[in-house]
């Protein structure tokens, strides 16, 4: 006995597991590309498609759905501090004690890790891999970096 099972179910499968992928893999992007599955899927139940069309439109609406709607996904998913005073980098710890994961020079950013993640740090002298360094300050752009000295 054959086992059929259908090009749309395939893809409305694929794109739950992504967007359960999503959970478990933070950076709202994986849920993009189960939209594109679920384009897929609603394209196949309104006209038969080849295998690269099916491709083609994922490729497609994964892109398109990146574009239009990651900034309010990010807005709406990532939400805001109700007391910013209380969490965030408002609170931010001078003089806590990290670990280098990646060598730091004065012209070359490394890695820091702090809270349990990677951050770059940089330094206006030259720090090796392992050493424990002291956060000075925090640069609150976009780039998120963290300005560190040696322990003394």
């Amino acid at each position: 006995m054959d086992l059929f099972i259908s090009p749309w179910l395939i893809w409305f499968l694929l794109g739950i597991g992504l967007a359960f992928l999503e959970l478990f893999m933070p950076g709202l992007v994986i849920i993009f590309m189960a939209l594109g599955c679920w384009i897929v899927t609603v394209t196949l139940l309104i006209w038969p498609l080849s295998l690269t069309q099916q491709v083609l439109i994922f490729i497609g609406g994964t892109v398109v759905s990146i574009v239009l709607l990651r900034t309010w996904f990010m807005k709406t998913f990532r939400g805001v501090a109700s007391d910013k005073t209380q969490t965030g980098f408002d609170d931010f710890p001078q003089g806590v004690h990290v670990q280098v994961v990646k060598g730091i020079s004065p012209n070359v950013n490394g890695r820091i890790k702090f809270r349990g993640t990677l951050w770059d740090a940089i330094a206006d002298e030259e720090i090796e891999e392992g050493e424990t360094v002291e956060i000075v300050s925090y640069a609150g752009d976009s780039r998120q970096i963290y300005f560190v000295r040696k322990i003394s």
